[in-house]
């Protein structure tokens, strides 16, 4: 069994939920350990690293690769 991994930080609950939603539809499965701490959404200042998406370490760097793809497409679209 692998260990768990960071694979991403981010600012905001939706962004994070976009993200492993991303990263589930290419079959990595992955954790929101921060996911029930509703009161983040109230006061930012309990969230001062961030929503953090965990994963196998076996998929780090596929799953970081999935992101930056989107994220560059993302870019791509906006231009």
């Amino acid at each position: 069994m692998s260990s768990l991994a960071l694979i991403a930080r981010f600012v905001s609950r939706s962004e994070a939920l976009v993200a492993q939603s991303l990263l589930a539809s290419q079959g990595i499965e992955t954790l929101l350990p921060e996911f029930n701490v509703l009161m983040a959404e109230l006061d930012p200042s309990m969230m001062q690293h961030g929503w953090r998406l965990m994963g196998s370490s076996e998929d780090l760097f596929r799953a970081q690769a999935i992101l930056r793809d989107a994220q560059a497409d993302h870019a791509d679209d906006e231009e």
